[in-house]
């Protein structure tokens, strides 16, 4: 596992991650780019049926509290 900040290099196939780029709308974005979004979706998601199902939210609750995160963790990335 690479350390929190490092970069990874890992090798794709470039339809997927061209779907991925169609899906997203991420149409001039980089590779690393899209491919982080996406990454950053599914962990997004994943903590959304976490904390739903955890916490008895309804799906409107749930979505709420993940949008909230979502932010928090940009304002994170962006001051560091």
């Amino acid at each position: 596992m690479a350390p929190r900040g490092n970069k990874v290099t890992v090798d794709l196939d470039a339809q997927i991650v061209d779907r991925v780029r169609t899906e997203l709308g991420a149409g001039e974005q980089s590779d690393a780019a899209v491919v982080e979004r996406a990454l950053n979706a599914y962990l997004l998601g994943l903590l959304l049926d976490d904390t739903q199902t955890g916490a008895g939210l309804s799906d409107d609750g749930a979505e709420r509290l993940a949008d909230g995160e979502l932010h928090v963790a940009r304002r994170e990335r962006a001051q560091a």
